[in-house]
């Protein structure tokens, strides 16, 4: 399948410059900084060694919800290990079948040296002047045939 993007390059939607947190830093200190420039993910590690990522779902999934104090609590214990990447000349087409492929809705972004530049999202792509009929599109090629429902235990405590 091809996708007509009205903007080719992942260097064109992408965030640039990711502020990034330290896997020292404690959950608080990184959700400050998801605050301050209203983002879910920071990249952990420095610019050219990445140690994983940190959601707003981590620390409120693998943290919060047992019971532990993101005032104490280390990024390092917490991240996601696994990162996919893509290249800031790639295009539109090419990482949306690099997020299908791994399952993801987030791609860290490099540039020719190797270095982290920006991170694309669904949200970058989307936030585009995409019309009606590339969103459905992307979405479609993106996520592929995947249910967006999960089965919940009937007598599961909340």
């Amino acid at each position: 399948m091809t996708i007509s993007f009205s903007v080719s390059r992942v260097k064109d939607v992408m965030t640039p410059d990711p502020v990034l947190v330290k896997p020292d830093e404690t959950l608080q200190e990184a959700a400050k900084k998801m605050a301050t420039i209203d983002c879910g993910v920071l990249p952990v590690g420095t610019k050219n060694a990445i140690q994983g990522i940190i959601t707003d779902r981590d620390i409120v999934i693998r943290a919060i919800a047992h019971g532990k104090n993101p005032a104490n609590e280390k990024v390092a214990k917490y991240i996601t290990k696994t990162t996919y990447d893509c290249h800031e000349d790639d295009n539109l087409e090419e990482a949306a079948r690099i997020m299908h492929d791994r399952k993801v809705g987030r791609l860290l972004v490099r540039n020719k040296q190797g270095d982290i530049s920006g991170i694309l999202s669904f949200g970058c792509i989307l936030r585009n002047d995409a019309s009606p009929q590339e969103i459905a599109e992307i979405i479609r090629h993106s996520a592929g045939p995947v249910s967006v429902y999960k089965k919940v235990k009937r007598n599961a405590k909340v």
